[in-house]
């Protein structure tokens, strides 16, 4: 295991429009956090910049880093022309040179302009012959594409990194999931396209890009204060490459990237780990009788509609074991998305394959109506499944009922099994389920706080911890529900094993409460709930 020299190449300073009090945004915050995971240098652009307009963002951020030597200012800007908004490009690139501006970054959705060659060529050409690093991001902060996915418009960014094939391109945005296949195609056809690796939320995402295309495409970013830096810190600390591919993504590629300005990288001592947990998350180094259990993971052995890298059972105890995952609740991909029967299957093999460390879920589809879900659960059963997975959010059934969500429900209650849920609809739902099935084991599928008062009544029901996926967003759910009731769930091999601890390694909470979100509390449940009958 080695120590990494990271550069956080995307973080934004100051209070954006959906700012709440008690959420970081300061400087002095950044620098508190990268010590604590260990990052060196942070790049750093200003949320009015960002939100408001370029030259207000990016006169801020030459202020807020003017004392700290470990964050770099970037800067943002509007196409060149006719409205005189800003500097004319040879100029502004000047100005970028002289306050060791390293990098530009483009939020065309949020400013309303386009990639096209009579819009952008004016701006970029400068920059370009510079070799200035420019990122682009289609996230709107006011709503829309930020709070989806997959809004790049790779046909665009292919078509501008041919017109420049010396300018180094960035992609960046919130989520890259359902069109990595086309991200996939626009790598090969640019040689000058790189990423900012916290975009892709994809099961080994970086072992597969590093391979097909060289770990020099690939930036270590982090989103922060959208997103905590724990997720794709701890992605990359652990992804299985080679220590010389993991430092050039960690930092070296965007240090050389950013060289033109001649910026001043200041010599680091890195604050030791807070515990165990952490330097875990930091390194890899695994602490004695390191054991943890997981209550939400996939198994597919083919890719769904969307590519997924090798999800083969084999790979699944690979993983589990480069984590010390000791058990995995399993449940198919495809019946999410297709009939359940062939999943269902698949997870049969896995659990005769490995009984010790799976716990195989019976996935059913409430389309399919009571008497269908029934003779799936009893096959399952008969299979050795000891546990139930309902995923009608996205195949369009309500959740709030009563509905054939009930007939899964009651098979539990009457099973005394655990039954998991992607999401169980509104409070009086979840009230009414809990109290009508108290012999099963409810498990909201992912972070909620929704349900705090409920749970405060009833010991039937824990919440599935992924993702979390701001700063302080562990800390938040352990205050409102407690340790106790939370549960590690990696969401592999949808999402990276890593994605999903990295949160709880880092957590500010104690290292008892970190054992029982990773492993105690589902261990515990499993002695009651779910027993082998056959």
């Amino acid at each position: 295991m080695c120590e990494l020299n990271f550069f956080d190449s995307n973080c934004v300073i100051g209070k954006q429009v959906r700012w709440q009090p008690g959420q970081l945004e300061s400087a002095e915050q950044l620098l508190a956090e990268m010590d604590h995971y260990g990052i060196a240098e942070s790049m750093v652009l200003h949320a009015m910049g960002r939100q408001n307009h370029p030259i207000d963002g990016n006169r801020e951020v030459l202020k807020v880093t003017a004392n700290h030597p470990r964050l770099h200012p970037a800067w943002t800007a509007l196409p060149a022309g006719v409205v005189d908004e800003q500097p004319e490009p040879e100029l502004f690139l000047e100005q970028m040179r002289q306050n060791k501006v390293g990098a530009l970054y483009l939020y065309p959705n949020q400013y309303k302009f386009t990639l096209d060659d009579w819009c952008i060529d004016d701006l970029l050409a400068p920059l370009a012959d510079a070799g200035v690093p420019v990122v682009i991001d289609p996230v709107e902060s006011t709503g829309g594409i930020a709070y989806g996915q997959d809004g790049t418009d790779w046909n665009a960014l292919v078509k501008l990194c041919r017109r420049f094939p010396n300018l180094p391109v960035v992609v960046s945005e919130r989520r890259i999931r359902r069109s990595q296949r086309t991200m996939f195609k626009a790598f090969e056809a640019c040689d000058n396209l790189h990423i900012d690796i916290s975009a892709p939320w994809l099961h080994r995402c970086i072992e597969f890009m590093t391979d097909k295309f060289g770990a020099k495409r690939l930036i270590f970013g982090s989103h922060w204060p959208d997103f905590g830096q724990h997720m794709t810190l701890a992605m990359l600390v652990h992804a299985e490459i080679s220590d010389d591919d993991k430092q050039q993504i960690a930092g070296d590629n965007w240090r050389n990237m950013i060289k033109w300005c001649e910026p001043e990288h200041p010599t680091v001592t890195k604050t030791p780990p807070a515990d165990e947990y952490v330097r875990f998350g930091r390194t890899g180094e695994k602490f004695e009788d390191m054991q943890f259990d997981d209550c939400h993971a996939h198994i597919g052995e083919t890719s769904a509609h969307y590519y997924l890298n090798d999800t083969s059972t084999d790979q699944l105890i690979k993983l589990m074991d480069s984590f010390a995952i000791n058990q995995t609740c399993i449940f198919n991909l495809t019946g999410i998305f297709c009939q359940s029967e062939p999943g269902n299957d698949i997870v049969t093999d896995a659990v005769k394959r490995y009984p010790e460390r799976i716990v195989g879920f019976t996935l059913v589809n409430p389309h399919t109506g009571p008497e269908e879900m029934l003779a799936e659960l009893e096959r399952g059963y008969a299979n050795g499944h000891r546990a139930v997975k309902l995923h009608p959010s996205y195949q369009g059934y309500p959740e709030n009922g009563p509905n054939n969500i009930d007939v899964a429900c009651q098979w539990v209650h009457d099973h005394q099994q655990l039954i998991l849920n992607h999401y169980w609809g509104n409070h009086e739902n979840m009230q009414r389920l809990v109290e009508t099935y108290p012999n099963a084991l409810f498990i909201t599928g992912h972070t909620t706080t929704d349900y705090a008062d409920i749970m405060k009544k009833h010991d039937n029901l824990y919440v599935c911890s992924c993702p979390l996926l701001d700063p302080r967003s562990c800390e938040r759910v352990v205050d409102a529900i407690g340790a106790d009731r939370f549960m590690f769930g990696s969401d592999m091999v949808d999402l990276p094993v890593a994605w999903g601890l990295g949160p709880i390694l880092f957590a500010h909470i104690s290292p008892k409460e970190k054992d029982l979100i990773l492993g105690g509390n589902l261990r515990r449940l499993l002695k009651k709930y779910s027993l082998v009958t056959q």
